[in-house]
């Protein structure tokens, strides 16, 4: 069970170190001039009416309520799908035939390392009028990097996702051409600056970072891989290609068997009623039959078919036939 609380996970409240453990000085002012971006912990020994007391006095003596939350996820806590999630999933993902999270570990940082990169980042946003909330795993970078970034608050800043195309094309960046772009603004130019300078410092010159849509409207998911070569020559096509595919598979694995641990599960699968038809159309787009394939199963015609897609994709408020088998897969098993 999430939580939403007033500090940070443990390892995220010291003051962090760079790499090497040397702490600079430019660290020290701008936590103090910045705010502890409140995060989202697990407590499986306290009820949400226990934790709810002190989190109340603390934000009334702080005179103001959190903004928004972080919640942090490993491997370990999506750990392995059972056979019966997996065959509810509409893609096999490779992912899943490993026997323990830790396997799925080793192959993971494998492959991310035969690509050429260094580290890899996978962050889930759901962003409102008033409230942002971030879901971000951590199993493949480093604490020292999550306490800066997450600290010092540059998730609201980094132009690299905010250069990133949302439809999932891949961002190729490199902090040379970042530095190169710096705006004039001082303030804005000092904090983009020190995001940069960590970067560089932390091995992390270079990478593709690639955006992709999740089925409700306020969410997106955020991979970025990461490498310390500076000349971003070195990704060629066919890396960034690869790239690219993996990222997928991850976000896939994740999407499909992450998203109830970390408090993305849709709640429209709780609200949404669906006739024997309904359920028997939803089903088999699932298990990914064409409308033809419907229309002839089902004894429908086709128009019949297209009017119950659309009737579908308005009770779970998505926007596509992608979007639907993501959010009803969980539904229909």
């Amino acid at each position: 069970m999430e939580h939403e609380c007033d500090a940070l996970p443990h390892w995220l409240t010291g003051s962090p170190s760079g790499e090497t453990g040397h702490t600079p000085a430019a660290y020290h002012s701008a936590v103090s001039a910045q705010p502890a971006y409140p995060a989202g912990t697990r407590q499986p020994g306290k009820s949400a009416h226990a934790a709810e007391a002190p989190r109340a006095s603390s934000r009334t003596a702080a005179g103001a309520a959190p903004t928004g939350f972080l919640t942090l996820f490993t491997e370990e806590e999506i750990g392995t799908p059972s056979p019966a999630a997996r065959r509810a999933a509409p893609v096999i993902s490779p992912l899943v035939r490993f026997g323990s999270a830790q396997d799925r570990i080793d192959f993971v940082r494998q492959r991310i390392k035969q690509l050429g990169f260094d580290s890899f980042s996978y962050t889930a946003t759901r962003t409102s009028a008033h409230h942002k909330t971030m879901f971000v795993l951590t199993s493949y970078e480093s604490q020292t990097w999550l306490t800066r970034y997450f600290r010092e608050r540059y998730f609201e800043l980094d132009p690299r996702v905010a250069s990133a195309s949302p439809t999932g094309l891949p961002f190729i960046w490199n902090t040379a051409d970042m530095r190169a772009d710096l705006p004039r603004a001082q303030m804005r130019s000092e904090r983009l600056g020190g995001l940069i300078d960590m970067l560089e410092a932390t091995g992390r010159k270079s990478g593709i970072l690639t955006q992709m849509p999740l089925p409700e409207p306020e969410l997106s998911a955020s991979l970025c891989f990461n490498a310390e070569i500076g000349n971003p020559r070195w990704m060629t096509e066919s890396i960034v290609a690869e790239t690219l595919m993996f990222a997928h598979t991850i976000h896939e694995f994740i999407w499909t068997h992450a998203k109830s641990v970390i408090g993305l599960a849709p709640e429209q699968q709780r609200r949404v009623t669906l006739s024997e038809l309904q359920h028997a159309v939803l089903r088999a787009v699932v298990q990914g039959q064409r409308d033809k394939e419907i229309a002839y199963f089902l004894g429908l015609s086709p128009h019949n078919v297209d009017y119950h897609l659309r009737r579908l994709r308005q009770l779970f408020n998505v926007r596509n036939r992608v979007q639907l088998i993501n959010v009803a897969q969980g539904y229909v098993s």
